[in-house]
């Protein structure tokens, strides 16, 4: 009589947290080296003054 073969762990049917973590983790490492980059600058804010004045309800005088 031969021996039984050694039961396998099952594979789950859906892969989708492991590939979405996965997936995360490379972007992170991929901004994180973007920003690193000497060549990386931070972006000025565009139209900072008129962002500014749109955000005042009303002026003290």
């Amino acid at each position: 009589m031969s021996k039984r073969p050694t039961p396998k762990k099952r594979r789950e049917k859906s892969r989708g947290r492991t590939q979405q973590s996965a997936y995360e983790a490379k972007q992170v490492k991929r901004l994180t080296n973007k920003q690193k980059s000497p060549y990386a600058v931070l972006a000025e804010p565009k139209n900072k003054a008129g962002k500014a004045l749109k955000g005042v309800t009303r002026i003290k005088a």
